[in-house]
């Protein structure tokens, strides 16, 4: 009797006009939210995406529907990718921080010029975009203000290009980085006896 209750008819006929009006594409495109850094996935604005189409388009087919998590993830992930290709540059994100842990100590060990480039081009990309992420998500222009942001972006850029410089320099005008490096690990450290008794 109870079960009778709450499986009526009606029920089952709310889910097949629910599962029609998101197949013809009655959503698509319906949440413009603003992006601010990444992908958003969180389910908070669901209520106004689904509603923002449902009575602009003069049907109100869901009213009756609870809107709180039901279709908000498929539906605003879509709207809120709207410029950028963003999984690209997560991907090559991704494997220049792979690569990081094999260059390294290829460079160290063999010294050599071309490995060095790469191992510095590599470090200065990925605290550039690690710098960047940081500045992203702390320096907001909804909580410092629209200048400060602007700053902090150019000044990463300033920083990041005169890091890439001077490692560039000291590839081409000094011993390297990976002797630098091996020459900064040896200092304090005592010769062995060996070497001090010969003349």
């Amino acid at each position: 009797m109870i079960f009778k209750k709450i499986v009526t008819p009606n029920i089952f006929h709310k889910v097949r006009q629910l599962e029609s009006l998101s197949k013809t594409g009655l959503f698509v495109n319906s949440c413009k939210l603003q992006q601010l850094s990444r992908t958003s996935t969180s389910l908070t604005n669901t209520k106004q995406c689904l509603n923002s189409n449902i009575f602009s388009n003069g049907n109100n087919h869901l009213a009756k529907f609870p809107t709180t998590g039901t279709l908000g993830t498929q539906i605003c992930r879509k709207g809120s990718t709207t410029t950028g290709d963003h999984v690209r540059l997560w991907v090559i994100e991704r494997i220049a921080a792979a690569a990081l842990p094999i260059i390294i100590p290829a460079a160290l060990i063999s010294e050599s010029v071309i490995l060095d480039g790469i191992m510095s081009v590599l470090v200065v990309m990925h605290s550039h975009w690690g710098l960047e992420a940081i500045i992203t998500d702390y320096a907001r222009p909804s909580v410092v203000g629209p200048v400060l942001p602007k700053v902090l972006h150019l000044s990463l850029i300033l920083l990041s290009a005169a890091t890439l410089c001077g490692l560039f320099i000291l590839i081409n005008n000094g011993p390297g980085v990976s002797r630098a490096i091996k020459d900064g690990w040896a200092i304090g450290k005592t010769p062995p006896k060996d070497a001090q008794d010969t003349p």
